[in-house]
């Protein structure tokens, strides 16, 4: 039996198929194209021709790669080397700024050594003073026991030459002679024993003490306020707190008096206070440390004092405007200025001035110094008391306290 013959299907012609198609195809499927015989030659170089154009384009790649690289790898060598420049002028500025810092740093060494007296066992220079008409003796090593007093700088080989002299060649300086008969002797003390003790100040040199010692910047002569220690009384004191624990007045006093070479400011916080409508607890002034007996009244000849409910309580005040019956609650805040340059009292609550008043001018001899005083009656009654606080009229000016190191 003959079949009859299967129909073919005629395939698009090779050049209408893509190229990769046309490089693929197998040779038996090429030969049946059109039903003729296979064609081995052209086969060959068509698949030749494409294989050709196919590494061309791979080496056109190859080289569009290599350029690439190339250009990577120069502006590598070039930041290298603008990196490495950069690197190198840097170093060399920073040498030549340490040499300048380092020659500036050995002008300044220079200029300290003549501005100050720099080595307290100095022995070979004894410095002859006549202090308004008093003659001490001084080794000059002993002006560098108080640092940073401009005494040092004074006898400094930078201003020596500046202090007068008296016609036996003593410097002259024109102090209280008395006050700075105190210096000397803490400068002689403290190169016997470094860790000596402030001489206790008069009460009658107190405010001299207090302006030289603030112009020569005698910080030691300028230590911090606070709460008296020794009190004799039933008080507890933690710091600068003050508590009652047993009924009846008890008054208690800072260690040191107000600075007398300026206006100065003190205030208390008031924190417990079992009764503020009965009065009962009280702050001011006095011109001496309360002893003995003293302790036990608010009424003393050279104090002012306010009392919470009640008003002053004084008998040296000549004039007065002070507001009465302030109650101190817990929470409130009660302060007092004195200005020295009217010798006056003013008073305030909640930083708020609630009144004035004056000294007599006949008793202003025997106040020459005044302690914050602070007198409390009900067991209970607590108050802080904060000696750097800034009055309320200097909050924008300078700063008036009742410490020493801050009035400066």
């Amino acid at each position: 039996l003959s079949l009859p013959p299967l129909p073919l299907r005629r395939l698009p012609p090779l050049r209408r198929l893509p190229a990769r198609a046309r490089v693929f195809l197998a040779p038996g499927m090429l030969a049946q194209v059109g039903g003729g015989a296979p064609r081995g030659n052209d086969n060959e170089a068509l698949i030749e021709s494409s294989f050709r154009r196919l590494l061309a384009s791979i080496e056109s790649e190859r080289e569009k790669l290599r350029s690439t690289w190339l250009s990577i790898d120069n502006d590598t060598k070039n930041t290298s080397q603008e990196l490495e420049k950069l690197r190198e002028d840097t170093e060399e500025w920073c040498l030549a700024e340490r040499h300048k810092v380092e020659t500036l740093y050995k002008r300044l060494d220079k200029m300290r050594e003549k501005m100050s007296v720099l080595y307290p066992n100095e022995k070979g220079e004894v410095l002859q003073i006549n202090c308004s008409g008093k003659h001490f003796s001084l080794p000059k090593g002993a002006l560098c026991c108080i640092e940073g007093s401009y005494l040092n700088h004074m006898f400094s080989d930078a201003f020596v030459h500046n202090v007068p002299r008296d016609t036996q060649g003593r410097f002259f300086l024109d102090f209280n002679p008395a006050c700075f008969a105190i210096i000397i002797e803490y400068l002689q003390a403290m190169q016997r024993t470094p860790d000596a003790p402030v001489p206790a100040v008069p009460p009658e040199h107190q405010q001299n003490m207090d302006v030289l010692a603030e112009a020569l910047n005698l910080k030691i002569f300028l230590r911090p306020n606070c709460i008296i220690t020794d009190h004799g009384t039933s008080l507890r004191v933690t710091g600068n707190v003050i508590e009652a624990t047993h009924p009846g007045w008890q008054i208690i006093t800072a260690r040191d008096p107000l600075p007398m070479s300026g206006a100065s400011y003190f205030e208390i916080k008031i924190l417990a206070n079992p009764d503020p409508t009965k009065g009962g607890l009280a702050f001011g002034v006095c011109g001496h440390q309360p002893k003995g007996n003293e302790v036990f009244s608010i009424k003393m000849a050279d104090s002012v004092l306010y009392n919470s409910h009640s008003g002053l309580v004084s008998q040296c005040v000549a004039l007065e405007n002070v507001s009465k019956r302030i109650h101190f609650s817990a929470g409130s805040v009660v302060g007092l200025k004195h200005d020295i340059s009217t010798r006056s009292l003013h008073w305030y609550f909640n930083r708020l001035c609630v009144g004035s008043c004056a000294l007599q001018t006949e008793l202003l001899e025997d106040m020459r110094v005044l302690y914050p005083v602070f007198a409390l009656y009900v067991p209970g009654q607590k108050i802080q008391v904060d000696f750097r606080s800034v009055a309320p009229s200097a909050s924008h000016g300078k700063p008036i306290t009742g410490d020493r190191e801050g009035a400066m």
